[in-house]
């Protein structure tokens, strides 16, 4: 895939813009740190504005912002500079000990099994319809010797970034049962509370709800889905309770990018 250079057109002095991917049919992000970054805008009531438009970071990386002429990307970096920049935690009500735990939490769904959802999203059976709907909706207009040579060569790409991290290394079912393990080990920490330490979210729920929205729900049948509706079912209820929250217009956000797709 094409990464897009940023134009030099700086953004409006005092506006926040979020560059990510544009929702899906079944998810407002198919993406966990772009879900992430935006849970954590809107959770904050930082002002921002989307910019659905394919343009990648200067790291090559999605999703990324733009604020008073700064370009940050990585949504951990970005994080920490909405921090910094508006002096706002989310896990001020943690204590030290929970502090740690939620960083081992956060780091664990996005170094670890994030990358069982690459595989699943992109090189499995059970990704088949989510890649018809991208390419559909991506590449839809080119003719077919093109589109052929953009799927090849994404998968390619897919294929050695997972081996070089090691987890493509590993079967199919070994995969699921490392992504299996971890999310029942969350599963665990979450129990019957209503966030991971409590009544009140902080970032590792921000991580964890991005993740399921981002698997399970935009994956219908996917192993993560059939996870959340036998054996983790307080992860289907923790996502479900994050979405009433901070996305009462979800579903308004999936049908307006439908109609302008």
């Amino acid at each position: 895939m094409q990464i897009l250079k940023k134009n030099k057109k700086s953004s409006k002095r005092g506006a926040l813009i979020l560059h990510q991917f544009a929702p899906t049919e079944l998810s407002v992000s198919g993406s966990p740190p772009c879900l992430k970054l935006e849970t954590f805008l809107r959770m904050t009531k930082i002002p921002y504005q989307n910019d659905y438009r394919l343009k990648f970071s200067k790291k090559g990386k999605m999703p990324w912002i733009e604020f008073n002429g700064q370009e940050i990307a990585d949504s951990n970096f970005c994080i920490q500079f909405l921090k910094r920049e508006f002096k706002v935690d989310i896990d001020s009500h943690l204590n030290s000990t929970e502090k740690a735990i939620s960083h081992s939490v956060r780091t664990m769904l996005e170094e670890n099994t994030y990358w069982a959802l690459v595989y699943c999203r992109w090189l499995s059976a059970f990704g088949a319809e989510y890649r018809r709907r991208v390419f559909t909706k991506k590449f839809g207009h080119l003719v077919f010797p093109l589109k052929h040579l953009i799927a090849r060569h994404i998968t390619k790409r897919i294929k050695r970034d997972l081996w070089g991290h090691g987890m493509g290394r590993h079967s199919e079912q070994e995969l699921y049962g490392i992504a299996q393990r971890d999310l029942l080990a969350v599963s665990e920490i979450l129990g019957q509370k209503k966030f991971l330490f409590g009544d009140k979210p902080c970032l590792a729920d921000v991580a964890l709800f991005a993740f399921i929205a981002a698997s399970a729900w935009d994956l219908p049948e996917s192993p993560f889905d059939e996870l959340i509706k036998t054996k983790a079912q307080n992860l289907h209820t923790h996502a479900q309770r994050m979405k009433e929250l901070y996305y009462p217009d979800w579903d308004e956000i999936i049908s307006r990018n439908a109609t302008s797709s």
